[in-house]
């Protein structure tokens, strides 16, 4: 009995060791193939870092790292998930990437993208060896990060040329090119004026000014009936 317990264990923990082996195994007539994603228009975006960040069971790389537009991303492991990051170039530099946790700090903006950025899996009889993807930040929209393929480039092992693709930017009325939208410069300049309204303890007052509306009221009648008895002596 007790050798049948250590068979048990020993079945259970080569299954957990060699499962994600498995997993690796690609079908038959199938095979691997290359690919280069990047993203190559950060210059667009001089005040924001974009950060890449894997999650999964398989990481053997930096993690997290900063995008390069020269460098192709990578998530390391078919697994993985790739989380991209837009932070604040002057937030960036002052705490540094390794004091930044990306998944408590409510400065970085995640987004979560569907890029494939490593290798994909054909046909063996699909003559495409490799792919090298471009794309492009289109802006922000909402809470959303507007990424789109900008130009794709395939290549072949048959002596086909190599297929060169470019692709056009969506357009989303009222898209962003800052991380967080700021207050309009027209409601800005509304809340200077809200702020420079005098109040009613602010407006000025003369005087000897008599502020009491009923003691104004009773002044003007006395004033008349003066002015009445004056011209009736005088008259005589």
């Amino acid at each position: 009995m007790k050798l049948n317990i250590k068979i048990m264990i020993i079945l259970l923990i080569l299954s957990a060791l060699t499962s994600n082996a498995c997993a690796d195994i690609l079908e038959p007539g199938t095979r691997g193939m290359e690919r280069c994603v990047k993203i190559v228009n950060l210059d667009e975006f001089p005040e924001i870092v974009f950060v890449g960040h894997i999650i999964g069971p398989l990481i053997h790389c930096e993690n997290p790292y900063i995008i390069s537009p020269d460098v192709c991303l990578t998530q390391y492991y078919k697994a993985n998930d790739l989380t991209i990051y837009a932070i604040e170039k002057d937030y960036l530099e002052s705490k540094g990437l390794e004091n930044i946790d990306l998944e408590s700090d409510s400065n970085p903006c995640f987004y979560e993208v569907e890029i494939n950025p490593d290798w994909d899996v054909v046909n063996e009889e699909d003559p495409l060896i490799r792919e090298e993807i471009e794309y492009s930040i289109a802006g922000f929209s909402e809470d959303r990060l507007i990424i789109y393929t900008s130009r794709k480039v395939s290549k072949y092992n048959d002596g086909t040329p190599d297929r060169i693709e470019t692709f056009e930017g969506p357009d989303i009325p009222g898209m962003r090119f800052v991380i967080k939208e700021n207050a309009s410069s027209d409601e800005e300049y509304m809340a200077s004026l809200d702020d420079d309204l005098p109040t009613d303890d602010d407006l000025p007052t003369d005087e000897g000014t008599v502020q009491d509306g009923d003691k104004v009221k009773d002044e003007g009648i006395l004033d008349s009936i003066i002015h009445f008895l004056k011209g009736l002596f005088n008259g005589k």
